[in-house]
């Protein structure tokens, strides 16, 4: 089952990668923490997939600090891999393809839109290695005793501070990202969980949420 797992694991995060660099391409606004990537890269240097897993060890260490605990190193497996995914899709496979006029921007910014939620669905089944900014969002929410929804509020808009200082960016697809992209991974996450899950087969609880 660890193979089957990791091979849901794996697949999650490839759609994911492919789905963010897709976004970056199109130049109509990224996710807050993507754009603070995109950011950095012009700004400092390094690739955007390099701020990835430099900014997710960050928020590892930050998480072991809110919560008082020990690191979560394995969380960095995720952040490091898609990083990669992010800069083989981002410079390898987009960067020849040439976008003129808004119908193609638009187009990829789709595409990289319902690739993300997707990735995110079948990903989460496998239970492991947590993305460390999912990790933020509870952390917040155990140390200051405050919803789930502000929580993660706190953690976007702050990303989103940093990205439009960085000149990340942030667009109109920033907002729209925003306001959808948590209930298309909800929706997502629902339908990969009962087409993947044998939950007796896992020992795994369905998650209702």
């Amino acid at each position: 089952m660890f193979l089957k797992r990791g091979f849901i694991y794996f697949i999650g995060i490839f759609l994911i990668g492919s789905g963010v660099a897709s976004i970056i391409k199109a130049d109509l606004g990224a996710g807050a923490w993507d754009a603070l990537y995109v950011g950095l890269s012009h700004r400092i240097g390094l690739t955007t997939g390099t701020w990835v897993w430099l900014i997710g060890l960050i928020i590892i260490m930050l998480n072991a600090w809110i919560g008082m605990e020990r690191p979560d190193f394995s969380a960095f497996l995720t952040v490091f891999i898609l990083g990669n995914v992010i800069d083989f899709a981002l410079y390898l496979l987009l960067d020849p393809i040439q976008l003129t006029g808004w119908f193609p921007k638009v187009l990829l910014f789709a595409i990289g839109f319902i690739l993300i939620p997707v990735g995110s669905g079948i990903y989460l089944q496998a239970r492991f290695a947590t993305n460390p900014f999912d990790k933020l969002m509870l952390a917040l929410n155990q140390r200051l005793n405050i919803s789930i929804g502000l929580a993660r509020f706190i953690s976007e808009f702050s990303a989103l501070i940093l990205a439009w200082l960085f000149k990340g960016p942030v667009s109109l697809g920033t907002v729209f990202i925003a306001l959808f992209i948590g209930p298309a991974i909800q929706l997502n996450y629902r339908y990969f969980n009962r087409l993947l899950n044998d939950q007796e087969e896992w020992g795994i609880q369905s998650d209702n949420t």
